[in-house]
């Protein structure tokens, strides 16, 4: 899937991926891992801490992870982007 990573503020320490493609956030909810902790789920996000770290996923296929410096939120987006993707709950957009 094609994405880019953004740091759209420094100061709140939060990096966001976006992606071409959106995500099924009831699919994406059943597809963490057990140690992820659902904080909320809507019909537009789903609000997640996974690996110590607050997350943001927006079914318009936004990915934000807050409290991270920018070299620890890509990888973590990455991964998060990887793990949706393996799970099935990423759709593509022509």
């Amino acid at each position: 899937m094609e994405y880019i990573i953004l740091s759209p503020c420094v100061t709140a320490k939060t990096c966001e991926l976006r992606m071409r493609g959106t995500i099924e956030l009831k699919k994406a909810e059943q597809a963490l891992p057990p140690e992820a902790d659902i904080l909320a789920l809507t019909e537009v996000f789903l609000s997640v801490a996974y690996r110590g770290k607050p997350f943001s996923l927006y079914q318009s296929g936004k990915i934000i992870v807050k409290d991270a410096e920018t070299a620890e939120a890509k990888v973590l987006l990455k991964e998060m982007l990887a793990l949706l993707e393996k799970k099935g709950c990423l759709v593509a957009k022509d």
